[in-house]
């Protein structure tokens, strides 16, 4: 229900890095009143800190929630190497070798 929610959001921007988009994400969510199970869920487990620079830090607030962070996480690498293997797939060999006279 999660990754479902959160795929849709990485399917809506997926010119952005998928990792930097989790963080935009939970923060978002966090920040709005809970419209669903997924809102409520992510406010249970999970909150953020933010700095005198606007860094942000997602925090587990117990075990549930650190094992939902690195779901989320790994779920947001996948898809950029999804992205990457996506890319590289149309790609030939020639595309990537240098000629030494140019």
């Amino acid at each position: 229900m999660i990754l479902k929610e959160f795929s849709k959001y990485l399917q809506e921007n997926k010119e952005k890095n998928s990792v930097e988009l989790l963080n935009e994400w939970i923060i978002e969510r966090l920040n709005r009143p809970s419209l669903d199970k997924v809102d409520n869920i992510l406010k249970t487990e999970l909150y953020y800190a933010k700095n005198k620079n606007n860094r942000t830090l997602i925090i587990a607030k117990s075990e549930t929630g650190r094992t939902l962070i690195n779901a989320l996480y790994n779920f947001s690498l996948s898809f950029e190497q999804y992205k990457l293997a996506k890319f590289l797939h149309d790609k030939k060999p020639k595309n990537f070798n240098k000629d030494k006279n140019q």
